[in-house]
């Protein structure tokens, strides 16, 4: 059986016009500005080269896939699985079929997945980001040939998606606030990757509300790592080693909680009569546990609706808004039962 003959690519294309892949992309689908002089040497290419357009690609419009990706560090993260359960859901209802990536916070396997799923003709991607900048120029190029992505719970540090976030800084500072009124000063605060937009708002967040205070903060007493259970492990076993120890740890993601709670077990020590323990990101089994945990809310359900109208408000629109838009969703404190008034103050 003969096979099917290869196609040019809009990279090889790009690269024998020597233009930009977006340059080729506006010339095939006819939209936007190119130079008459651009276009007759993006066509010749095509007709040397022999490039046949894919009737799924993204850009010749008629024919959607039906398909939307989403890309996330982790499932073990109960924080990442709720969240794609909420936007499952979500596209569903809207007559979607939703693809997962799962990066662990590895860049090139993020950049990796974006590319395929490029190649898969999604209709839209919703991604978190990970830790490094490096992937940047990637999702500059897909949103120049009309890929529609939105960032959800974290965003690059330069801004050109359209995002939905929460508010950290001030969940960092509610949880910071409720310790301090509980009477603790020698709070530990355990963090993951400042290399993400969250890791540094809740680190911002907490060092504001002591500051503001006026209490100071030490700096054994903070543990920048990442956001896992390992981690979690790690930072607990070295701030039991202090003396004197913290009075309360401010943990801020449940993959890390597990990891502290699993050392503080260890150890036999009581929470909250031997120490408090506070958490970002409440997920259904911190009421669960015993004591239950007390939490900071970002409303993670809230979170996904938003992200899956914003990605298809853009794939039915065919636009993309020149002034990417940010959407910070309130935190709230989950009051429970492990904090208490440090010893000293009973």
């Amino acid at each position: 059986m003969d096979k099917k003959p290869r196609t040019a690519t809009i990279r090889e294309l790009a690269a024998h016009a020597r233009v930009s892949p977006a340059t080729v992309s506006r010339v095939i689908n006819n939209s936007g500005y190119v130079s008459e002089a651009t276009r007759k040497r993006v066509k010749t290419a095509i007709e040397q080269l022999g490039f046949r357009p894919d009737a799924r690609a993204r850009g010749l419009r008629g024919m959607p896939s039906g398909l939307i990706a989403l890309v996330i560090p982790s499932i073990l993260n109960v924080f990442y699985t709720t969240l794609a359960e909420s936007i499952e859901k979500q596209l569903r209802q809207r007559g979607y079929t939703m693809l997962l990536g799962v990066t662990r916070d590895e860049p090139d396997l993020y950049l990796n997945y974006l590319n395929q799923f490029w190649e898969l003709k999604v209709d839209g991607i919703i991604c978190v980001p990970p830790p490094d900048g490096k992937c940047l120029s990637t999702i500059r190029e897909l949103v120049e040939q009309g890929m529609p992505i939105v960032e959800v719970n974290r965003r690059h540090e330069e801004c050109i998606l359209d995002a939905v976030l929460a508010d950290n800084f001030q969940g960092a500072k509610l949880a910071t606030k409720y310790l301090i009124g509980l009477g603790h000063q020698r709070i530990a605060l355990i963090v993951g990757s400042l290399n993400t937009s969250t890791g540094r708002s809740r680190l911002e967040g907490f060092r504001w509300t002591m500051t503001d205070a006026g209490i100071n903060v030490a700096p054994e007493l903070v543990k920048v790592g990442a956001f896992t259970k390992e981690y979690g492990i790690q930072a607990a076993e070295e701030l039991l080693r202090l003396s004197p120890r913290p009075t309360a740890l401010f943990v801020t993601s449940n993959r890390l909680l597990v990891g502290v709670m699993t050392v503080l077990m260890a150890h036999h020590i009581r929470v909250p009569d031997d120490i408090s323990v506070l958490s970002f990101d409440d997920s259904e089994w911190l009421s669960f546990w015993q004591p239950p945990i007390t939490a900071v809310d970002i409303a993670v359900d809230e979170m996904g609706t938003l992200a899956v109208e914003l990605i298809v408000r853009q794939i039915t629109s065919g636009e993309r808004s020149d002034t990417p838009r940010t959407y910070s969703l309130s935190a709230a404190l989950i009051e429970r039962q492990s904090c208490a008034a440090p010893k000293v103050s009973r």
